[in-house]
């Protein structure tokens, strides 16, 4: 029996943010010769409302023609770039999240947009992201501004979950021809300043072997190592600055194992400001 394909799954709405992750997600679709499958997903709020039981309430109606003329529109691109069978969506009367998490079985990456960093967003990230982010069983890339240029960004600590995000961003950084920065952050203690020096260069070291298997199977992609002292997630979302993409893996931990994001994983989803790919570890690891 031959294996159904898998898709970039993208979730869309009425806002621009949406329309960016769209065009980020049939970029990404294309370079990996892949079908998009794109969400429109609205909450049928009336059913919930405390007036329903009223005597002579009339609840206002859906705007269901507006969510489908979405959809279309943006399977209708998605096939405008990929041809007929490379598009596809559904209309899903849920919220977001569990449209999309539906979905995600079949899911080589998901795509979801963000709405600006402001003092709301910064406390609340769109709860979309932050849901999907930390439940998916695949890449998930949370995308903010357009598509740009430069290095490819990956935070690695040598745990098995970072393992699937160096592959990943090397991937990434084949596909696109952007470089690679691989970065391993501490934290050094002043009262052993002594052995500093000497323990900044073994994780040089350490980093350097690491990655030797990935420089020999993706040759053309240039790459930077570098060890920093300092939080993971102050130096990570320094360098989105200047980012094309920002890999962590998820580290989801909690009583709930796999359901939470990790602290780097989610500092970034909050400040960043490139795309940031949370890679959750893959089943077959």
């Amino acid at each position: 029996m031959t294996a159904m394909k898998k898709y970039v799954l993208v979730g869309v709405d009425e806002t621009p943010e949406s329309q960016v992750a769209l065009r980020w997600a049939v970029d990404a679709a294309e370079a990996r010769d892949l079908p998009v499958r794109v969400i429109r997903a609205y909450l049928n709020e009336v059913s919930r409302w405390p007036a329903l039981g009223v005597e002579g309430y009339v609840p206002p109606p859906m705007p269901l023609d507006k969510y489908q003329h979405e959809l279309d529109a943006a399977v209708q691109y998605a096939r405008d770039r990929l041809g007929y069978e490379g598009g596809s969506g559904w209309l899903a009367s849920e919220d977001p999240s569990t449209a999309i998490l539906t979905e995600a079985g079949d899911a080589e990456m998901i795509v979801v947009g963000t709405r600006s960093r402001n003092k709301v967003s910064a406390a609340v990230l769109g709860s979309v992201a932050t849901a999907v982010s930390a439940k998916a069983p695949c890449p998930v890339v949370v995308v903010r501004g357009e598509r740009r240029t430069g290095p490819v960004v990956v935070g690695t600590d040598g745990s098995p979950d970072s393992e699937d995000a160096v592959t990943f961003a090397f991937e990434e950084a084949a596909r696109t021809g952007q470089p690679l920065r691989v970065v391993y952050c501490w934290q050094p203690q002043a009262e052993h300043a002594a052995s500093i020096d000497s323990t900044e260069e073994l994780l040089q070291n350490w980093l350097a072997e690491s990655l030797a298997s990935y420089r020999d199977k993706f040759p053309t992609v240039a790459v930077r190592a570098s060890v920093l002292d300092g939080r993971a997630s102050t130096r990570l979302i320094k360098l989105s600055k200047k980012a094309s993409l920002v890999v962590v893996g998820s580290r989801g931990r909690g009583g709930v194992t796999g359901l939470l994001l990790g602290s780097v994983s989610q500092s970034l989803l909050h400040h960043a400001d490139s795309p940031v790919a949370i890679v959750r570890r893959s089943k077959e690891s």
